[in-house]
């Protein structure tokens, strides 16, 4: 059950991950003159950078809710994976919304909100990642296990002695 679960984590944060980072680095390949620094340098500042925090916590999350859900349906596992994915998300982006009002960012020019704004389209990439991986994982690549069939209570008879050939046929 431990490698089930290790592999379940694992699996799911390292696809997500993979994807998110393969549709931002799409996403900005539009307006970049150097794709390879798109790719290898901004993607990741803005995956890890903004979504740091997110990122952090649903780790945790998802290892409390991989342990917690061990036993339960894929359906309970599902739910709990993206709700956690959406609790992280929401406190990164208020985390950076607090942040940026803070530091005077969201003033009359309106550049400070630009990051809290980049950081949303981040995360909502990020949550659509997450509910893709999430679903193949559960449902295609580490399916639950079959139920095993209940066992019945009633104990079968014992069977028959066999005749002693030693005594005579009555």
């Amino acid at each position: 059950m431990v490698k089930r679960i290790v592999l379940e984590v694992v699996l799911i944060l390292v696809l997500t991950i993979l994807l998110a980072w393969t549709v931002l680095a799409g996403l900005a390949l539009g307006d970049s003159a150097d794709p390879v620094g798109t790719v290898v340098d901004q993607t990741p500042r803005v995956l890890f950078g903004l979504l740091g925090i997110a990122l952090g916590l649903w780790t945790l999350l998802l290892i409390i809710g991989a342990i917690v859900h061990r036993r339960r349906a894929a359906g309970w596992r599902i739910a709990t994976h993206l709700v956690s994915l959406l609790v992280a998300l929401g406190l990164n982006v208020g985390g950076l919304a607090l942040l940026t009002a803070a530091t005077g960012g969201g003033g009359s020019d309106g550049w400070g909100m630009l990051v809290v704004a980049i950081g949303v389209a981040s995360g909502a990439v990020l949550l659509g990642a997450g509910l893709v991986v999430v679903l193949v994982v559960e449902l295609l690549i580490l399916p639950a296990a079959a139920p095993l069939p209940a066992v019945s209570a009633a104990v079968p008879a014992p069977p028959a002695a066999p005749a002693d050939p030693a005594t005579p046929a009555e």
